[in-house]
């Protein structure tokens, strides 16, 4: 079976069209059609249903497409394996991160592209988390308060949760001065989390302090709860790397630094099914380096 042709198959399936296929492997329309013409043909069944409103998989498509997605994979180690240290890394690296990680992957994607002139990184900043077989995703960067175990991960950075407030919502208020203080206050929930209305606490002393919260209003990304902070609408627990130059500058007030909050940690994922190729794992060393020296 020929892998190119393969390949050309698995990203129609996966961009949901020959156009957008085309673009992402920098051919022609026809002749990413004429590749799946050609592998029906070996293959004699066909693939694809094809309209001019939509494009399905038929029964044998899907079958081929389970298979061919771990292939691929393992093909790509393998090529990755037999090139390595002899010649520079060259080829496409695919990186998902929440949309709230933007801000700190860009610049990681900047520098390993001048450091590597040869790849190409399609960046896919997503609050929905990418099946990595089915998008052909090469590294997933995520926080979490843990590893997700189902995949293969390093940490990357362990990331403080800051208790932040606008000086417009504080002014004539009483400032906390312990965490069951907070109870009293408006409470900018954090939707995604399972339980968005409560937190834990670890004062200075080391007394676990769990405190229910008040308020009218969630958000379901760290950079919603950030704006809605900024406008006055209540406290918020928030990566500190997204509210750190807003308390440097006065927009936001830090609340009761010395009570601890549960660490978040950045992990760089991938799929369990194959050791992480040299492009990839070069992505990750870079970004070892870079975010430990931030810590």
């Amino acid at each position: 079976m020929n892998l190119d042709r393969l390949r050309i198959f698995a990203t129609i399936a996966e961009a949901g069209s020959f156009t957008a296929a085309a673009d992402r492997l920098s051919l022609t329309k026809s002749a990413v059609s004429q590749a799946v013409n050609l592998l029906e043909r070996e293959l004699g069944v066909q693939l694809m249903r094809r309209t001019t409103r939509a494009l399905n998989l038929t029964e044998s498509g899907e079958e081929l497409l389970a298979e061919a997605q771990d292939l691929l994979a393992r093909a790509d180690a393998l090529g990755e394996r037999m090139r390595a240290g002899k010649a520079r890394l060259s080829g496409l690296l695919r990186i998902t991160s929440s949309a709230d990680s933007a801000m700190f992957v860009a610049p990681l994607i900047a520098e390993y592209l001048a450091a590597h002139p040869d790849m190409r990184v399609e960046y896919l900043p997503s609050d929905e988390v990418l099946d990595p077989l089915k998008t052909r995703i090469d590294l997933s960067l995520r926080v979490s308060p843990m590893r997700d175990g189902t995949h293969k991960a390093v940490k990357l950075a362990e990331m403080a949760l800051w208790l932040v407030a606008s000086p417009g919502y504080l002014k004539g208020k009483a400032l906390p001065r312990k965490p069951e203080d907070l109870a009293q206050l408006d409470w900018i929930a954090f939707s995604q989390l399972a339980n968005p209305w409560t937190r834990e606490f670890i004062t200075r002393t080391g007394r676990k302090v769990v405190v229910r919260f008040q308020g009218r209003v969630s958000a379901g990304t760290a950079a919603g709860a950030r704006a809605l902070c900024l406008a006055g609408a209540g406290i918020a627990s928030s990566p500190d790397f997204m509210v750190r130059a807003d308390v440097e500058a006065g927009r936001l007030v830090r609340l009761l630094p010395e009570a601890r909050q549960p660490m978040l940690y950045l992990h760089a994922a991938w799929t369990d099914r194959v050791e992480p190729p040299a492009r990839t794992r070069a992505f990750i060393e870079l970004a070892k380096l870079r975010l430990r020296k931030k810590a």
